[in-house]
């Protein structure tokens, strides 16, 4: 029998600390900058899909601004017109624009002495008397006359009524 002196050796578990911090050092910038990487795209991504919904904005709101810029020249227009003195239009223009048949349109409206010619057109007849009646009714028109109907297939007409004194 033969008796081994020598003292065995136990196999500790031995802890790399180089290795381990060679591998956290690899690792670590490798996941940083696939975590940036990450949320770059999707910030792209994200604003990529703004500057779309812009742009589809632009689209529809192009078309209104250049209007808005028509109707304000419009509006200036009016404003260097010369006017009645003395005379508030608001009434008068208001009440035009409740009265105005719906399947019609006022082509022109203009002052002569005191006096208002409207000239339109309207799909329907009844809608043509109904609009001579409302102004008729109306307390900022007086002396309201039917001058010229003709009939084809718009009713054309020109009504002249007197503004009555003072606006109201």
């Amino acid at each position: 029998m033969r008796i081994n002196l020598i003292k065995e050796e136990k196999k500790k578990i031995t802890f790399d600390f180089f290795g381990v911090a060679l591998l956290l050092s690899v690792l670590i910038p490798i996941m940083m900058i696939g975590i940036i990487q990450y949320s770059l795209i999707s910030e792209s991504k994200y604003l990529q899909s703004q500057i779309n919904n812009i742009e589809s904005r632009l689209e529809y709101y192009l078309p209104l601004e250049e209007e808005f810029k028509e109707y304000e020249e419009v509006v200036k227009e009016l404003k260097e017109t010369p006017t009645v003195p003395n005379y508030n239009w608001d009434g008068p223009i208001e009440a035009l624009g409740y009265i105005t048949p719906l399947r019609g349109v006022i082509d022109n409206f203009s002052l002569q002495q005191g006096s208002l010619n409207i000239r339109g057109r309207t799909i329907v007849g009844e809608e043509l008397r109904e609009f001579r009646q409302s102004l008729i009714e109306s307390p900022y028109f007086s002396n309201v006359n039917l001058n010229t109907l003709e009939k084809q297939e718009v009713v054309s007409f020109i009504i002249t009524a007197d503004l009555v004194e003072g606006g109201e």
